[in-house]
This record gives C-alpha cells, sequence and structure tokens, in this order.
C-alpha cells in the first residue's frame, strides 16, 4: 500500500505545470531603445556628413577661380565680342577706322598664340584680378566682382565678370607725300588740309611760267592713332588713281606730280607739232611766222627765237623729213600746267646723197590760256 501510495505522489508531482521563461521587460525596452537611439544617430551623423559634404561643395564653387577660369576659356577660344563686351572703355576710335579695326587688332594680338592666365599683382580677396598672357606677353587684365543679385547659400558670394583691361593702344601712323592738288585718302577717307603738316614745296622750276601761271607745291600729310596699318590711295586732280610707293626708310607713302591728262594725245601732238616746226625755222625748212601761233601774244621767248633764227649754220640741204618722235617727259602739274619733253630727229640729205640727222629736243613749258594751250618757256 505504501508503493502504490508512493507512486501516486509521484505521479501527482509528475502532473504538475512546468513554470513559464519570464523575458525582463526593462530589456526589451533597453534594446529597443539603444537600436532608437543608433538610428536616429546614424540618421543625423549621415545627415550631418551630407551638409558638410554639401557645405564643402558650395564653399569650392564659391571661389573666384571657378569664375576667372570660365572667363578665361573666352580667351582660350579666340573669343572676340565676349572680350570687347566688358573691355573697360570703348578704345578711342578716329573716323578713319571702325569697331571691326579695333575687334581685328585684339584677334591678331591673341590668335594662334599659347594661352594663359594667372593672378595679377594686384589681386585681392575681395577684388580678384587676373592677367592674360599670349605667348607670354600679356595682352589684358580682368577683374572679378561679387554678384550681389545672386548670392550662394551660406551667405557664400557669387562672382562674375566685371571689367576687361585689354591692352589697346592705336600705335600705327602714316606719314604721306603728296602735290598739293592731289587728293588723299586714308582708308577711304579724303584727308582735309589740317592733316598737312609741311610747307608747301615749290617746284624748282616754277619761274619758268613767269606771269602765266603756278605750280602747286609738294606736302607732307601726318595722320596718327591707327590699330591696323591704313590703306593708301592718292588721286590726282582729274580723279585718277596714281602709283603710291612706300619708302621703308623714311617710312613715308609718295607719289609725285602725274602723267596722265584728259588732253594728253592733244598735248602730245601740240609738243611734235612745236618741235617739228621750230626745227625746221631753225634749219631754215619752214617759216617763222608758222611758229607765232604757239606762243601768247607779246613772248618775249618768240621774240628770241626770231632774232636768232639765222645764227645756227646749215649747210645746203633737201629732202627734210622728221622721222623717230619721242616723248621723254610729261609732267601735268595742274589742269591748265604741263611740262613735255619731245624729242625728234629730223632727217636731211646733204650733197649728192649723204644723211645727216638732226636731233632736236623741245622742253617745254605750256599752260593753257584761253582755252588754248600755249608755250610759254622752253628749257634749254
Amino acid at each position: 500500500m505504501k508503493k502504490t501510495a508512493d507512486k501516486n505522489e509521484r505521479n501527482t508531482k509528475d502532473t504538475k505545470p512546468k513554470p513559464k521563461f519570464k523575458v525582463p521587460v526593462f530589456g526589451i525596452i533597453l534594446s529597443i531603445w539603444l537600436i532608437v537611439i543608433t538610428c536616429v544617430a546614424l540618421h543625423y551623423y549621415d545627415k550631418g556628413n551630407n551638409y558638410l559634404i554639401h557645405y564643402e561643395e558650395v564653399y569650392q564653387s564659391s571661389l573666384p577661380e571657378h569664375a576667372a577660369l570660365s572667363v578665361f576659356e573666352h580667351f582660350d577660344n579666340y573669343d572676340v565680342d565676349y572680350i570687347w563686351e566688358y573691355m573697360m572703355e570703348t578704345p578711342r576710335i578716329s573716323k578713319f577706322e571702325t569697331i571691326d579695326s579695333v575687334k581685328t587688332y585684339i584677334r591678331n594680338m591673341i590668335d594662334g598664340k599659347e594661352m594663359s592666365y594667372k593672378p595679377s599683382s594686384k589681386y585681392s580677396d575681395s577684388a580678384p584680378t587676373y592677367v592674360v598672357e599670349a605667348d607670354g606677353l600679356v595682352v589684358a587684365e580682368f577683374s572679378l566682382c561679387k554678384d550681389l543679385q545672386n548670392p550662394r547659400e551660406f551667405g557664400f558670394p557669387t562672382w562674375r565678370i566685371k571689367v576687361i583691361d585689354y591692352y589697346t593702344e592705336p600705335f600705327e601712323t602714316v606719314n604721306i607725300t603728296a602735290p598739293i592738288n592731289f587728293n588723299v585718302y586714308v582708308n577711304d577717307i579724303l584727308l582735309e588740309e589740317t592733316y598737312i603738316c609741311s610747307d608747301e614745296v615749290k617746284p624748282s622750276d616754277e619761274d619758268y611760267l613767269l606771269e602765266y601761271g603756278t605750280m602747286p607745291g609738294i606736302v607732307d600729310y601726318y595722320v596718327a592713332d591707327f590699330y591696323l596699318e591704313p590703306e593708301v590711295r592718292i588721286t590726282d586732280m582729274f580723279g585718277n588713281e596714281v602709283e603710291v610707293i612706300y619708302d621703308e626708310t623714311t617710312d613715308f607713302y609718295k607719289t609725285g606730280y602725274t602723267d596722265q591728262h584728259p588732253e594728253r594725245e592733244e598735248l602730245v601732238e601740240f609738243a611734235f607739232n612745236y618741235t617739228t616746226t621750230f626745227a625746221n625755222v631753225i634749219s631754215q625748212d619752214d617759216r617763222l611766222e608758222n611758229l607765232k601761233p604757239y606762243f601768247p601774244e607779246d613772248s618775249a621767248l618768240y621774240d628770241s627765237i626770231s632774232r636768232n633764227t639765222a645764227l645756227k649754220y646749215f649747210m645746203a640741204h633737201s629732202n627734210t623729213t622728221i622721222e623717230n618722235e619721242e616723248i621723254k617727259e610729261f609732267i601735268v602739274y595742274s589742269e591748265d600746267v604741263v611740262y613735255i619733253e619731245a624729242y625728234i630727229e629730223q632727217h636731211m640729205t646733204v650733197g649728192w646723197n649723204d644723211i645727216q640727222v638732226v636731233e632736236t629736243t623741245a622742253r617745254l613749258y605750256c599752260v593753257k590760256l584761253d582755252g588754248e594751250w600755249k608755250v610759254i618757256s622752253m628749257r634749254f
């Protein structure tokens, strides 16, 4: 019975429910709190890190070096229009040139060159200034300023181009020598008398004209302040373009009196006819009175010729002909004053069949009087 009772007691003990495992509530709350705190800390750390990164990015982008590089790229790309737009003062441009002339001048200084830039000696944090070099030669300087209308985050400045000081100076000049009655053009603009910088130098042979006329003299012109070497064009008193020669030694553009005249053919014929008549009068192959129409009334030259025509001795001859006519010099001083040097040969038969050649050169100063050309003087 005792065994049975013990067995029942054991069975009873075996059938009692076992106690459940208890999780500490505080531990759970602490773990959750730690997780939340860690997540929050990581979030704010990441946010703070991103903030610092962004702050650094904004700061770096606010440095003037970035704006300076942007400006320099226009030089490196030979962007003359951009350079012109931001130049401090429009360069002084004379009436002989245009804006395009200055732009060409700028382009010539940088085109094809190796460009570089660096802070200038005037650089400061408040006013960043840079110089631009082309093949090592300083050609410009530019400055930046803060764009107060468009600041960056965190109060950092935005920089923009303020001014470009391009080293443009019109150093080119032009010196011209021409007759005072010619039309002198520089870059197709007619020069006025105010550009004459010398006294009028008269031709030494003006005395041959006596009281019948005057010869225009030679003067010098001077024009300064060109960016590009100018084009010089000169026309005579008739509007005909004449040859202009540039003398590198004196740095002068020069032209002399013209040899063109609207009546040149008539004047050449006049000179040959006069010289032929003159030669034939001297050789007594023509009458003296046939020479008179070539002179003005009361001509002292005609009187001199008429008194001396018999002084030159010629052997008896026949069959006089004129050959080998040539104009050796033809100078047009003005519409009404011309110098002509005419050459002819008289071929005479002397004796039975001997041909004698007599050369005659007439150096004539001709003046148009009352619509007719007359011989005023001769240079012997």
